[in-house]
């Protein structure tokens, strides 16, 4: 498995975990709110019985609704915990108290009623008094059902748990996004390198260097002759298709020798990030009617539809080969036939010959489907999905479709 996979892995982990804290601390909020609404309406209770007490007691003292009978409600409302408005009614009228000015009652005109709103209890608490020389005089009250102070604690609990899942959840990327771009430099370096190679292994003509041996007279030690650098490309006797620079003059895509060089690199950085990679073999039939000028215009119609031209290479005399990265079989084969369209519609001239006599493009394709597959092994069944595609008279796109798991089996019956 990849670091790109484990970080994923872990990842997913981390987020699990976060999103239990959330689950956590939300619940553990609700939780304690409502246990305090329940204790708070006991309270609220006890509050109210011992007020009616001390209303019917005080009224025998002190006389019904005199000022220091009233006096006597608004200091035990003040002390109350709970209890935040009192209307009192007896054949006298209606008298209200409140904790402060507007907080529990509203009047309709000269009758006082309860405010309504999500933190006062929503009935009443009510009973009737025996106050002497009155009739019908009764008791109500409203109290507040949440406790301020501990709403604020809870809340403050809570968005600490909540933070601190964030910060552990962007900690988590931060190091994922480090890994996985020290994963890509790395495999940027990786592929440097084999495309340094690929050009520096080339022989270089240096017209400053001696073709004769050259012996180090002043040291001790014997040293073996040093052989001149040879450049092969200007050599009288090299081939023209010796490959010298990046591309191919013929079609200006890469040389068919760097292939195998680079479809490995790209293997190698797909397994690393789990990622799925297609390889197209193509080959224009009729060769004898394929000029330089027309091979230069079909490739440079493959470089603007697959946009990579130093993942495309030459094929023999008339073919090419065109490596995709991160996309699977099925979007691969979907691709090609779009290109196949394309072609046919951009080159009329060409695949047509005006006549039904034009060239043939046969197409073979095959996938790293999820294998650790080696270059030369990806080749060699795209190559046979090409032979077939050429042998078919009907269909000249044909897919290689390997079965993973018996790949695998295949892979371990063979170490």
């Amino acid at each position: 498995m990849g670091i790109s996979g484990k970080t994923s892995i872990a990842s997913s982990i981390v987020a699990a975990l976060c999103i239990l804290m959330y689950i956590i601390a939300i619940a553990l909020g609700l939780v304690r709110i409502v246990v305090n609404i329940g204790e708070r309406r006991d309270l609220a209770e006890r509050d109210f019985y011992d007020l009616a007490d001390r209303a019917t007691s005080s009224s025998v003292f002190l006389g019904f609704m005199s000022e220091a009978y009233q006096a006597t409600i608004r200091d035990f409302l003040a002390s109350s915990e709970t209890l935040e408005g009192i209307i009192i009614t007896g054949s006298s009228g209606e008298f209200a108290f409140e904790r402060e000015a507007g907080s529990g009652i509203v009047w309709a005109g000269n009758s006082p009623r309860f405010k309504t709103g999500f933190w006062l209890s929503g009935e009443p608490l009510y009973l009737p008094l025996g106050i002497d020389g009155q009739r019908n005089v009764t008791i109500q009250a409203v109290y507040v059902i949440i406790d301020y102070d501990l709403f604020q604690k809870v809340l403050k609990t809570t968005l600490l748990m909540v933070l601190t899942a964030l910060i552990v959840a962007f900690l988590t990327l931060l190091v994922e996004l480090t890994l996985k771009n020290k994963a890509a430099n790395k495999q940027s370096i990786y592929d440097q390198s084999i495309h340094d190679q690929s050009i520096y292994d080339q022989p270089i003509h240096d017209q400053s260097i001696d073709n004769k041996p050259m012996n180090y007279q002043s040291s001790p030690v014997k040293h073996e002759p040093v052989k001149p650098v040879v450049n092969r490309q200007a050599s009288p006797k090299s081939g023209e298709n010796e490959p010298h620079g990046l591309y191919n003059p013929r079609g200006n895509i890469g040389w068919e020798s760097y292939t195998n060089d680079r479809l490995k690199s790209e293997l190698h950085r797909c397994a690393s990030f789990e990622q799925d990679l297609v390889l197209l073999t193509m080959e224009l039939k009729d060769p004898e009617i394929i000029g330089n000028s027309t091979f230069g215009e079909f490739t440079e119609e493959a470089v603007n539809f697959f946009t990579t031209r130093d993942l495309i290479f030459g094929k023999g005399e008339n073919g090419i080969t065109v490596i995709i990265p991160n996309i699977n079989l099925d979007h691969g084969l979907m691709k090609t036939e779009e290109f196949h369209s394309r072609i046919m519609t951009k080159l009329p001239q060409v695949f047509t010959g005006g006549k039904g006599k034009g060239i043939e493009l046969c197409i073979g394709l095959s996938s790293r489907s999820g294998r650790l597959i080696e270059a030369d092994r990806l080749m060699h069944e795209a190559c046979i999905a090409l032979e077939k595609a050429i042998e078919d008279p009907v269909s000249k796109i044909v897919a290689f479709k390997s079965d993973p798991e018996k790949y695998r089996e295949f892979i371990k019956g063979n170490h």
